[in-house]
């Protein structure tokens, strides 16, 4: 690499972290409710928790982000709802408050399953906040803020790690009010038109089930082998903070070969498929174990998040509905997968349950390859059918973002390239997708000239002929699509 090189590369990572920099810290709030759940489960700080308790918690979760999916037409934007918030903070709060007292003061089942169904279900309507907080996102920024916030959520969980119980049960019940301020202080951060709007009658109510399969089969595999009730121990740590890291780096980074679409094509399911091959190789070496399992489940929950965020980011599906499905389905699918793991070592002994877990495992595999090979891309459909004619409830948004997709396609872009013409769809300046993506405006434009190039077009007018096969959005609070292209058109040459 030449001085010259050198010196734009140096000069590029300055300006890009110094934006990273800006970003306010509340968006990464996230981590805060994973360091909070940890306190109960990962430290061994509170006594009488048992398995048996974390997958009742855990049914919690799932119970209620059911509920909330099947109400999301009277409850959302679930944020904003006060009620909703109330409820969130008081179950949470009052939940470990119970959990505090039955396990140190007034030893009680009844009052430590009461904290703990309620601490779960707070935490069900929180993790729903958030998921409409990272569908208001371009996937770039989901992936950015979600592996930062949990890089942070890491280091507190580090740091608990020296702690002694009191302080620790103090945080399990200061912890909910931190991670409710964080959610509703990022929403008001959020331009107007971006914030989640209520779900109402004629929305589409599609649901993604690929990547809701995926993630369902992985977490029985994960259930089956009782892994998340581990102790924390800092291989833990160190596996979801390398993950963090490589998302990082991988989003931020301009280089062709390394950068964020390969680490969600190739990454995200090597580290699915490792953590479930390379555990019981390594099952006497409790570190090298808790690092594979907390790497690929950490990379697994991200994969998930940035998917799900986009859907609704691109098709307008309403994120609590759709989230609200996938947890759901995911805790049911946990308990189950830890029932028959209990259920097995009881009765058909230690061979027989090696042998079920390396079905366990081949099926997550079988699972993994037909859904990638089906949907490649960032951008696929995910399962995804908005139905009408032809296109059906979807909002122009939406079938936008269909239209996209198949032109992708069609003409073989790449998932930048791809990117790119999903931010110009939706009416995105230059200037605008530079901030987005993170990038230089010349390395936009270089991605606007590829994708003539491939549509063998000539200029902005003939891109938008293109594209107006189907209704073009315009986003509020925004000049036509054309009309800002067209100014750009004649100021940059392009």
């Amino acid at each position: 690499m030449t001085e010259k090189a050198q010196q734009g590369f140096v000069d590029r990572w300055k300006a890009v972290l110094l934006r990273v920099a800006a970003i306010p810290f509340v968006f990464f709030g996230v981590g805060f409710y994973r360091a909070w759940l940890a306190t109960f489960f990962r430290y061994d700080a509170f006594p009488t928790i048992s398995v048996f308790d974390y997958f009742l918690f855990e049914g919690a979760i799932g119970i209620v982000s059911l509920a909330l999916a099947f109400a999301a037409r009277r409850v959302t934007p679930l944020w904003a709802n006060r009620k909703a918030v109330l409820a969130t903070g008081a179950c949470m709060v009052g939940g470990s408050a119970l959990i505090v007292l039955a396990c140190f003061a007034v030893p009680s089942p009844a009052l430590k399953v009461a904290g703990l169904l309620a601490a779960g279900g707070g935490l069900g309507s929180l993790i729903l906040m958030w998921a409409e907080f990272y569908g208001s996102l371009n996937p770039m920024r989901v992936a950015l803020y979600h592996a930062m916030a949990i890089f942070v959520g890491e280091v507190v969980k580090w740091l608990f790690m020296g702690m002694s119980v009191p302080y620790l049960a103090f945080f399990s019940i200061v912890l909910p009010i931190v991670c409710l301020a964080c959610v509703r202080s990022s929403m008001t951060r959020l331009p107007e038109r971006d914030l989640p709007p209520a779900m109402k009658e004629g929305d589409p109510k599609t649901i993604p089930w690929k990547p809701i399969l995926l993630m369902a089969v992985c977490t029985f595999a994960g259930g089956f082998g009782a892994l998340p009730t581990q102790l924390l121990v800092p291989g833990n740590v160190l596996g979801a903070m390398f993950v963090t890291a490589l998302v990082f780096f991988g989003v931020l980074s301009a280089s062709r070969w390394f950068n964020f679409d390969t680490i969600y094509q190739l990454a995200f399911p090597l580290f699915i498929v490792g953590f479930l091959f390379v555990m019981p190789t390594f099952g006497s070496n409790a570190q090298i174990m808790a690092l594979c399992y907390d790497a690929g489940y950490t990379m697994l929950s991200m994969y998930i998040m940035i998917v799900m965020s986009n859907i609704t980011y691109r098709f307008g599906v309403n994120a609590v509905w759709i989230n609200g499905i996938e947890r759901g389905i995911r805790y049911v699918v946990e308990l189950v997968g830890w029932l028959a793991f209990a259920g097995a070592s009881a009765h058909l002994g230690e061979e027989a349950t090696s042998i079920l877990y390396g079905g366990v495992a081949v099926a997550v595999v079988l699972t993994f390859v037909v859904i990638f090979f089906t949907e490649r891309g960032l951008s696929a459909k995910w399962g995804v059918v908005l139905k009408d004619d032809p296109m059906g409830s979807a909002s122009a948004e939406g079938r936008m973002a269909i239209r996209v997709s198949d032109l992708s396609r069609a003409y073989n872009l790449s998932p930048r390239e791809e990117e790119v013409l999903q931010l110009i769809a939706q009416g995105d300046t230059v200037a605008e997708i530079e901030e987005v993506l993170y990038v230089s405006q010349g390395t936009v434009k270089a991605h606007i000239n590829h994708i003539y190039r491939k549509f063998n077009i000539h200029s902005k007018s003939e891109l938008f002929e293109l594209l107006n096969d189907v209704e073009k959005p315009v986003r509020k609070g925004r000049r036509s699509s054309s009309s800002a292209w067209e100014d750009e058109e004649r100021q940059a040459g392009l």
